[in-house]
């Protein structure tokens, strides 16, 4: 448990900092392209070889990451704030203002994530930062629930009623008692999924063509979609972007399964 823990944090940090610094890494998307490299093998110039037009595979792949971690980080930012916030309320306040923000929620979430981002994509166009807040948007129901439930069983717990007892305001109640110590995991649990479906979105957009990354800016999910069909030499342009999209979403899926044990431990 501990290892797969430690393996699947490694991952992630990894893909972090290489997504915060892959601006900085010496590499000029633009000027990439090498009519007379086309499709090389890997080699000590070339690591991971090159793509169809000539474009060395795995710097490509470290700047790649650049692409969807500050989308992935926005989204995480923009569905905890409003998740949390309409669960907390609605799970704890109650009333009127619970009834109506459940149902904001609830007509939100019955429109699919995935058309739900598109079609933002689609009349607002292809940054990544709109990216972030449409999948933020879209997640957020869901957490919102998984909030809720949560707090309207604890509400009725004997330490909330004991903590009024005492004098407790109702503010630190709910921040301290249920929503960080009784729910930070399950939040924490949500945020790394949505991190990992981000990646898994963006990666579909590129295939749908002009919603994802625009090239000749990299992300593993153009680098697959731009060598996908492409009978190169080099395997590698194409398998490269795979491997690192299947490791980095199962990363996410081991990390956040650790939440879910320890959340019921």
């Amino acid at each position: 448990m501990r290892a797969t823990l430690l393996a699947g944090s490694a991952v992630l940090w990894l893909v972090l900092l290489l997504g915060l610094a892959g601006p900085f890494l010496p590499y000029d998307v633009v000027t990439a392209v090498d009519p007379e490299a086309i499709g090389l093998a890997p080699s000590l110039d070339h690591w991971l070889g090159t793509d169809h037009l000539g474009r060395d595979v795995a710097w490509r792949l470290l700047m790649a990451p650049g692409a969807f971690v500050g989308p992935g980080l926005l989204a995480v930012a923009v569905a905890t704030t409003l998740g949390v916030t309409a669960g907390a309320l609605t799970g704890f306040v109650g009333g009127v203002l619970a009834s109506t923000i459940r149902y904001l929620s609830t007509v939100t979430a019955s429109i699919p994530r995935f058309v739900l981002v598109l079609l933002v994509m689609t009349i607002y166009g292809s940054e990544g930062w709109l990216l972030g807040v449409a999948a933020g948007v879209a997640w957020a129901p869901a957490l919102a629930e998984a909030v809720h439930q949560r707090i309207e069983v604890l509400t009725r717990a004997e330490f909330v009623l004991a903590a009024r007892a005492h004098g407790i305001g109702s503010a630190r109640i709910l921040l301290f008692h249920l929503l960080w110590v009784n729910g930070r995991r399950m939040v924490g649990r949500q945020a790394l999924l949505l991190f990992g479906y981000l990646l898994v979105l963006e990666t579909t957009l590129s295939y749908l063509g002009g919603f994802g990354v625009p090239e000749p800016e990299p992300s593993w999910g153009n680098m697959l979609a731009f060598e996908f069909g492409q009978h190169t030499a080099n395997p590698w342009g194409l398998w490269a972007p795979a491997i690192a999209i299947w490791v980095t979403v199962l990363a996410t899926g081991i990390v956040s399964e650790v939440f879910a044990e320890r959340e019921h431990a």
